[in-house]
């Protein structure tokens, strides 16, 4: 049942991580002569304006198709740069196609049609990095452009890539996951990771999980823009518990007693140790376990835990077998006189006579097992064997 549950946590916060990454969809508007360029992102989201153009670029709805036949189009500026600086991190933008800073990129032949053609995509808010000092890495989600790496030239290396470090806490892992956003189409090959010993582990379009608490990211094409999501996932270090120890080696942590043998082990899933909880005692007090397992509790453990309580069963049940052995006794006896009561009355009086005394065993036994009511054989000292005729 456990493993289920595991499991189900496992694959819910993997598909949430996912619908978190494929959430990019760049959206196109052309704006035309006398229209003002209008771009609005969701609530936490900011715009990113990936290109923009000025001019008379083609037919659309903003140029005839007669300027296309007459060869008249294809003339653009690059105004990514300067719609960026307006609109990049905002959660709405707007922007005159008349105004000044945009006209002034002008350099297509007057007289057409000019207009703006500006593709955007919302992304949820980019971390700002003022130098290539080290970034630490929370558990909340956090996303970096790779354009600000390379804008602050962090750490360039021989082969001209640069080059951001990433730490989390310790034990904790770093996930990551790297996104296209624009620019020159993105290969496997132009972001990696380095690791552990060295290692170097390539990031596509997916998310991944390195088990270790810092890392440094490459890249390796400064005309494509990226989008990095990266996140601390992991447990924190449990709480140490009083007269115990604990000890941790990455996703499992052991928890001993010092007076006692006794520990326990729990798994890091997700955010959560999943495992037994338990705790110590002093010496002096009894362990607290209410299911204690073979496995987890040896002999010497499992009676001095429970030494009490067996005492103190052990005494109820003697009490309890003494007083019914009393009991039945009692009612042995009672039974055993009430019977012979009985008899002494329903016999003939001599025999009744006899069989009064219960202690006259000699007589009112011989008496009754004579098997004959009529006739009683009495005693010989008693009338020297005469026999008595009852009448």
């Amino acid at each position: 049942m456990c493993y289920y549950i595991i499991k189900t946590l496992t694959v819910c916060y993997s598909l949430w991580f996912i619908s978190l990454v494929h959430a990019i969809q760049e959206t196109t508007v052309l704006t035309c002569v006398n229209e003002v360029f209008e771009a609005r992102c969701p609530y936490k989201q900011g715009l990113f304006i990936t290109q923009a153009r000025y001019g008379h670029i083609e037919a659309s709805r903003c140029v005839d198709d007669v300027f296309a036949d007459l060869g008249l189009l294809g003339c653009y500026a690059n105004v990514t740069e300067l719609i960026g600086s307006r609109c990049n991190k905002q959660t709405r933008c707007s922007i005159d196609v008349f105004d000044p800073a945009v006209m002034a990129s002008k350099s297509c032949r007057s007289g057409l049609p000019m207009y703006m053609d500006i593709t955007y995509v919302c992304i949820s808010d980019t971390l700002s990095i003022q130098s290539c000092n080290q970034i630490s890495v929370s558990r909340q989600m956090q996303y970096l452009l790779s354009t600000d790496i390379w804008d602050h030239h962090c750490f360039y290396d021989l082969e001209q890539n640069v080059n951001v470090d990433f730490s989390a806490e310790i034990n904790l892992k770093i996930k990551m996951n790297i996104q296209h956003v624009s620019g020159q189409p993105f290969n496997g090959d132009e972001v990696y990771a380095i690791h552990g010993d060295g290692d170097r582990s390539y990031l596509f379009d997916e998310s991944m999980e390195f088990d270790v608490d810092h890392l440094t990211l490459t890249l390796t094409n400064q005309h494509s823009t990226q989008l990095i999501g990266f996140q601390a996932v992991g447990c924190d270090d449990l709480a140490t518990p009083a007269y115990a120890w604990v000890s941790r080696e990455r996703d499992v942590t052991t928890v001993g007693c010092y007076h006692s043998d006794y520990e326990w082990k729990m798994t890091c899933v997700g955010f959560k140790w999943i495992g037994p909880q338990s705790n110590c005692t002093d010496k002096q007090q009894v362990l607290i376990d209410p299911t204690p397992t073979p496995e987890r509790v040896d002999i010497k453990q499992y009676s001095t835990k429970y030494l009490t309580t067996d005492i103190l069963f052990a005494l109820i049940i003697g009490v309890t077998i003494l007083l019914c052995a009393i009991v039945v006794t009692i009612g042995y006896v009672c039974l055993k006189r009430s019977k012979y009561t009985y008899e002494a009355k329903s016999a003939p009086f001599e025999m009744a006579t006899m069989m009064s005394d219960p202690s006259n065993t000699a007589t009112w036994q011989k008496a009754k097992l004579q098997g004959n009511n009529d006739t009683l054989i009495l005693p010989v000292n008693s009338l020297q064997g005469q026999t008595l005729q009852l009448r």
